[in-house]
């Protein structure tokens, strides 16, 4: 029969496709919340003041699912594997920030993308516990 379980990271590189996994998860899921801030702002009387604080949820969801997808595909050090997943998003949303709009280098910044790589770390932490079917 079939093994329908997903793909399964190979003994000598369980790293690096379970952080790439994550990582493609965890901007998947950024993107799906970013359409629908944007049909909320588009379609409701949803003010864009409150745009910053929901840019920030939906990078907290993406690294926390992201995070529990790689730990749980590694299956074990889920704070390694949340970790890096949640490093690895915040470079690559601060580089594509960078190198598409007019972005001014902030503490706050700063801090956001320790806050994801922490986030990352507590969602690797429960996604490794999560049982694999």
């Amino acid at each position: 029969m079939a093994d329908f379980s997903g793909p399964s990271p190979s003994p000598s590189r369980p790293s690096a496709v379970a952080v790439l996994y994550g990582l493609i998860v965890s901007l998947c899921t950024a993107l799906v919340g970013i359409l629908i801030v944007a049909s909320a702002l588009s379609w409701t009387p949803l003010s864009e003041r409150s745009l910053p604080y929901l840019t920030f949820t939906i990078h907290v969801l993406a690294v926390v699912v992201g995070a529990l997808w790689a730990a749980r595909m590694a299956g074990e050090r889920g704070w390694y594997y949340g970790t890096i997943t949640g490093l690895g998003y915040a470079l690559t949303v601060t580089i594509l920030a960078l190198t598409s709009a007019e972005v001014t280098w902030s503490p706050a910044a700063f801090i956001q993308g320790v806050l994801l790589v922490v986030i990352g770390t507590f969602g690797g932490v429960i996604g490794v516990n999560l049982k694999r079917e």
